[in-house]
């Protein structure tokens, strides 16, 4: 016989009693649901009956106040028929516009005036919202006996109902008292359009038919909401059904016929009870579940931090060996703003270790000057949420090292926040030899454009000074050596054997001082330091008119004032560049010179060439560098476009000395 200890019948009995708890539970749990998904279905269908009584009494409603809209507008119409006649049709239709009748009348399809004639009853007078519609054949229809002779206590008004055979469409005809010895008012209401527009919304998911009720209480179908539909398709079954009538003139008319199917309470919520159901259901499946999964989520919840605390341990030491490697400096620190990392970087760059710095405020690495500002800008960045941004826009940022240097940084910051709260982290760099280059390199291109403004001033001298001995010196040499084959012919006489070869030395020279002369003028032009800009460019564009055949307009030239020497040069040069490239590049026919002055002088030539090529192979050719950096070194600027229409335009604006006239000189 197998002996029973102690642990054993406590952990048996343990297990019963679970087994027991766990049977309860789940026996409540089971009631519990069932008695919810009975109050919740009774709930549900209480509240679909209630609606769908409302909605049906609403839609009675509507229907009834649409009718009698048309009992009133057809009573007041006749007034004023009776008060007018005879009315012609623009009287009418202003009449009817006026009472805004097609949108106070539900599917108003004809209003009109009728004269009675014995029982028939024809039209006189009508205003149609579309297409009119006819009270019947040849515009007239007769009346039963009875419908007028009503008592005393009665009334005659009547509606009654047409089919359009043609359209297969139904009208509504309402007539106001026909005991009216002549003359009374009509309405026309298309069937369809008279429900929708009346209670369309109410209806979208019930089914409506009507009926007309004639003088003898006969119905006849003038509406069914599930029309059109094939002869075969059944109807759906009717679970909700409700009769009303709407009277017209104290008389019963409409006969309404509500019915709605299982579908209009499955929309109105009365599947809640059966998710109810399933989800106490998927309750007691839960119970049963998180039951037997207790204990070992348990286990494993245990095993998963332990796992946790590991894995951060490794993250955090991969972390720290990130930050002890990276060749940036590296700063966290907490939300009140003291240091709690500061990596081998940091401590390079700061003159400092980290075990000294540890929990001392950042304020110690920032100059004086700039502590309350930096402090308040971490705070305000602490409430922006952004990740992370950078530090000193638009501003350099300086450091403090540990024996009291300032030097100039770029750092960044950025903040995160754990379950010991908000670090921010600063990364940063030390850029004082960055600076020092950038300083080095700007003073390096400040003399390189000295030296460049230098030997373009060199070389215009040099220009000047051998234009000026061309002219001076070698052009009154051959002006000399003219005049002495002059002489010489004279001499010897025209009929001399000589003659013809001093002929020909005369021409050699001739043509030699025109290219002194032109060489000379290409060098510098003489007029541009007599004359000043203007002129200069005039006769600069009438010569390269005349030496390459293309039409040059110049505007404005004479009205510009005394430029500094410089100035002119530059500018000069400028346009003269401009038109070599029209020559060279352009194949244009006709240029334009343009300028002013104000404060700037604006120079804009334009041709109607080629235009610059769509690929530009040549963005950076020597003569729009040369044109750019002359424009530069003046404190201007200058542009190369092609138009859409073609051609090219170069356009020059330069500012004028301070001590320079803005106006042209008189004469």
């Amino acid at each position: 016989m197998a002996k029973t200890t102690l642990p054993g019948v406590l952990r048996s009995l343990s297990k019963q009693t679970d087994g027991a708890i766990f049977a309860v539970l789940f026996a409540v749990i089971v009631a519990l649901a069932a008695i919810n998904w009975l109050a919740v279905r009774t709930t549900v269908q209480d509240n679909v009956d209630a609606r769908f009584d409302l909605r049906t009494s609403a839609a009675t409603d509507k229907l009834a106040i649409a009718m009698a809209a048309y009992r009133d507008a057809v009573h007041i119409a006749s007034d004023r028929l009776a008060a007018t006649s005879p009315m012609d049709a623009p009287t009418w239709s202003s009449y009817v516009r006026s009472m805004r009748l097609a949108e106070r009348l539900p599917g108003l399809a004809t209003f009109g005036g009728c004269e009675r004639e014995g029982n028939t009853i024809k039209r006189q007078v009508a205003y149609s919202v579309g297409e009119e519609v006819a009270l019947g054949p040849d515009g007239a229809i007769t009346l039963p006996t009875q419908a007028t002779q009503a008592t005393s206590s009665q009334t005659s008004d009547r509606v009654f109902t047409r089919a359009d055979s043609a359209t297969g469409r139904s009208y509504l005809i309402f007539l106001a008292d026909t005991r009216q010895p002549a003359i009374c008012a009509y309405a026309i209401a298309d069937v369809d359009r008279f429900v929708h527009d009346a209670v369309g919304p109410l209806i979208h998911d019930l089914t409506l038919t009507i009926s007309l009720m004639d003088d003898a209480g006969q119905p006849t179908p003038i509406f069914d909401s599930l029309s059109p539909r094939a002869p075969a398709e059944p109807r759906p079954p009717a679970e909700y059904r409700v009769q009303t009538s709407v009277p017209y003139a104290n008389k019963p008319a409409l006969s309404l016929t509500f019915t709605a199917s299982h579908e209009f309470a499955a929309l109105r919520g009365a599947g809640v009870a059966d998710w109810v159901l399933a989800f106490s259901v998927l309750m007691c499946a839960g119970t049963l579940l998180a039951w037997a999964l207790t204990i070992n989520v348990r286990r494993r919840a245990r095993a998963l931090r332990e796992q946790e605390a590991l894995d951060k341990r490794r993250s955090e030491s991969r972390l720290f060996s990130v930050i002890e490697s990276v060749r940036e400096a590296i700063i966290t620190i907490d939300e009140h703003q003291r240091i709690q990392i500061f990596n081998p970087t940091a401590e390079s760059i700061f003159r400092c270790s980290a075990m000294e710095v540890i929990g001392e405020p950042l304020s110690r690495f920032i100059p004086e000057r700039f502590r309350d500002a930096h402090y308040h800008h971490i705070a305000r960045f602490g409430q922006t949420g952004v990740s992370e941004r950078l530090m000193g826009r638009g501003r350099p940022l300086w450091g403090l090292r540990a024996d009291g240097e300032e030097f100039p940084m770029e750092a960044s910051i950025s903040q995160s926040t754990d379950a010991a709260g908000k670090f921010y982290t600063v990364i940063l760099r030390d850029v004082t030899e960055q600076r020092q280059i950038a300083n080095a390199l700007q003073t390096s291109r400040n003399e390189l454009e000295k030296l460049t403004a230098r030997l373009r001033d060199v070389r215009e001298d040099e220009k000047l000074r051998i234009a000026r001995e061309l002219h001076d010196d070698l052009g009154q040499r051959l002006t000399a050596l003219k005049m002495d084959a002059v002489m010489l012919k004279m001499s010897l006489g025209e009929h001399s054997s000589a003659s013809a070869d001093i002929n020909r030395i005369e021409q050699s020279i001739d043509g030699m001082i025109t290219a002194v002369r032109q060489m000379a003028a290409d060098l510098r032009p003489t007029m541009l330091d007599d004359l000043g800009l203007g002129p200069a460019i005039e006769w600069f564009a009438q010569d390269f008119a005349r030496r390459y055949g293309v039409a040059v307009d110049v505007a404005g030239a004479r009205r510009l004032p005394s430029i500094p020497p410089a100035l002119s040069t530059a500018l000069f040069r400028i346009v003269q560049e401009a038109l070599n490239n029209v020559a060279k590049h352009a194949r244009a026919t006709a240029v334009t010179i343009e300028m002013s002055c104000d404060r700037d002088i604006r120079l804009r030539i334009s041709d109607n060439g080629r235009g610059l090529p769509p690929t530009r192979p040549k963005p950076d050719s020597l003569g729009l560098i040369s044109m750019r950096e002359r424009a530069r070194l003046l404190g201007g600027t200058l542009d190369v476009r092609s138009p859409a229409d073609g051609g090219t335009v170069v356009t020059t604006v330069i500012p004028l000395p301070a001590s320079a006239p803005t106006e042209a000189s008189p004469g």
